[in-house]
C-alpha cells in the first residue's frame, strides 16, 4: 500500500492544497519554517491519529481556522481515507471515512495504513522512560496479533478497575475481584509480547550489520513482574503493598526493553549519530514483521534525515534505505546531501511558506 494523493486543508502551516506522492522516495525539501516537518506530521496523523509532535490535536488547527481535514488516496490496493478534526466551542470533534464510510474507531485506519516515524523525538526510545518502549511494543504487537488491541482494552479495563477500588481502600474480596480478568489479559499480552520480541530479536541484529553498527547491543524484553510466577500470583504476593500505595505496581503496564551496550545504558555509552542508528535498525525490523503479520507494508517517515550523521554514514543509509519495498518520506533542507544515485530514484517536493513549488 501506498498514498498517491495527499488533500490537506488548513494543517499546521500548510496552505489547503493536493500533494501527489510517489510510491518509493518522497524527499521533501525547503528552508526552515517551510513546513517540511508539518507535511510529514500530516501524513504521520493519517495513520497514526495523532501527532509525533504534540499531544494537543488543537495545535494542529492553523491559525484562525476551525478545522483541519486530510483525505488521502491510496494504492495498491485503492482507498480513500478522510480524516477531519473540528473545533466545536471548547470541544474537538472526530470524524473518521474510509471509501466514504464512516468509522467508529480508528483502529481500521492504523491497519490500513501503518506508519512509522523517526524524528527528534525518537531519542526518548532510547533515553527516556518504559513508557515510551512500551508503546514501541505495543504497536509492533498491535499488527503481529490481531487480538492484541482487544486484549490490551480489557486489562487496561481491569487495571484502572482494581486501581480505583485500592485507591477507595475497598474490601479485599472487592480487589480480588478484579484479578482474574486481570490476570488473564495480562497474561496474553505478555504472551504476545515475548512472542513478538523473540521474532523481532535477529530482525534487529540483521539490519544493524547491514549499517555497519560497531558495538553488540543486549536487548531485554522485562514483563513488569517476575515471570517465574504467574501474574495471579504476583498479584496476590503483592497485595498488602499494593493497597497501602493504592495502585497496582506489577504487571504489563509496568514492562520495558532494556537496552545495553558495553556493559552500560545504550544512551550513556553511545554517540547521537549511533543512537539515531540504533533506533533506524529497531524501526526497520518492527517494518519487517508489520509487512509479515499486517495487512499492509509500513510508511517509513524520517524527519530531518541529514541530521547526526556525517556524509559518509548519510550515503550508506541512504543507499540501504533505498533497497526497502515501501513507501518513504524524508525532509532535509539541502536536497545535495543526497547523492545522484539517490535523487535520480526520489520524487522532489519542494515548499515553501506551506506550500508545493
Amino acid at each position: 500500500m501506498y498514498i498517491s494523493q495527499l488533500h490537506v486543508e488548513h494543517f499546521r502551516n500548510l496552505s489547503s492544497q493536493v500533494v501527489p506522492l510517489s510510491a518509493k522516495i518522497n524527499l521533501i525539501t525547503g528552508e526552515n519554517g517551510a513546513g517540511k516537518t508539518s507535511l510529514l506530521e500530516a501524513i504521520y496523523f493519517l495513520g497514526r491519529q495523532r501527532s509525533f509532535r504534540t499531544a494537543k490535536p488543537k495545535e494542529l488547527i492553523q491559525q484562525d481556522k476551525h478545522y483541519f481535514r486530510l483525505i488521502a488516496k491510496t494504492a495498491e490496493p485503492e482507498h480513500q481515507i478522510g480524516l477531519e478534526r473540528k473545533l466545536d466551542g471548547h470541544n474537538l470533534s472526530f470524524q473518521l471515512r474510509i471509501d466514504r464510510q464512516p468509522q467508529k474507531s480508528p483502529a481500521a485506519l492504523v491497519k490500513i495504513v501503518p506508519t512509522i516515524a523517526i524524528t527528534a523525538h525518537s531519542f526518548r526510545l532510547i533515553d527516556a522512560g518504559p513508557a515510551v518502549r512500551r508503546a514501541f511494543i505495543d504497536y509492533g504487537a498491535f499488527h503481529f496479533d490481531s487480538d492484541y488491541y482487544r486484549h490490551w482494552q480489557h486489562y487496561q479495563k481491569a487495571l484502572k478497575n482494581r486501581n480505583a477500588a485500592l485507591k477507595q481502600k475497598m474490601t479485599k474480596s472487592v480487589i480480588d475481584s478484579f484479578t482474574p480478568f486481570l490476570s488473564s489479559y495480562g497474561e496474553q499480552l505478555h504472551r504476545t509480547r515475548t512472542a513478538y520480541f523473540r521474532a523481532f530479536k535477529p530482525l534487529l541484529a540483521k539490519h544493524l550489520r547491514a549499517l555497519e553498527f560497531p558495538f553488540d547491543i543486549t536487548i531485554r524484553y522485562t514483563p513488569g513482574w517476575n515471570s517465574d510466577n504467574n501474574l495471579s500470583t504476583s498479584l496476590s504476593n503483592h497485595y498488602e503493598q499494593d493497597y497501602r500505595l493504592s495502585h497496582t505496581r506489577f504487571g504489563p503496564h509496568r514492562a520495558d526493553m532494556r537496552l545495553t551496550v558495553k556493559g552500560g545504558n545504550a544512551d550513556n555509552r553511545l554517540s547521537r549519530g549511533q543512537q539515531k542508528a540504533l533506533i533506524l535498525a529497531m524501526h526497520l525490523a518492527q517494518m519487517d514483521l508489520i509487512g509479515e503479520y499486517g495487512i499492509s507494508a509500513p510508511l517509513l517517515i524520517i524527519d530531518d534525515i541529514a541530521a547526526e550523521f556525517d556524509a559518509e554514514k548519510r550515503n550508506h543509509v541512504l543507499h540501504y534505505l533505498a533497497k526497502l519495498n515501501c513507501q518513504m518520506f524524508f525532509s532535509t533542507t539541502e536536497a545535495d546531501f543526497f547523492d545522484k544515485e539517490i535523487r535520480s530514484l526520489a520524487s522532489l517536493i519542494q515548499l515553501k511558506s506551506g506550500a508545493v513549488i
